[in-house]
């Protein structure tokens, strides 16, 4: 007996393909968006641990810190040396993003 599928069935499975690659185009762009350029990066540690430790995270990767953003937790830093982004989670950082986004932040002008 041969078995023929229902035209819904074959609708929800083009729904489905075209969901999950709309969710990889979305994650691709996003990413490409949020990827530190220009040496400038907004650093995010852990609500979790020592307020000054966001600073202790940017200068043990050598870069240092441009401005705060309101936070204990998060700063705008800045290094021109390649692999900056990869030294900040090597050294603790929760999350590291393009400086560019941290108009998302209420900049100050000092820590």
């Amino acid at each position: 007996m041969q078995q023929t599928t229902s035209p819904r069935s074959d609708r929800l499975k083009q729904y489905r393909i075209v969901g999950i690659n709309l969710a990889v185009i979305i994650v691709v762009l996003s990413a490409a968006a949020i990827v530190p350029r220009n040496g400038q990066a907004l650093v995010i540690v852990s609500p979790w641990s020592d307020p000054g430790r966001v600073i202790s995270v940017i200068s043990d990767a050598g870069g240092s810190v441009m401005n705060g953003t309101g936070s204990p937790y998060a700063a705008i830093a800045y290094s021109d040396e390649p692999g900056f982004a990869f030294r900040l989670f090597k050294s603790g950082a929760m999350l590291v993003l393009d400086g560019s986004l941290a108009f998302f932040c209420r900049s100050t002008s000092s820590l």
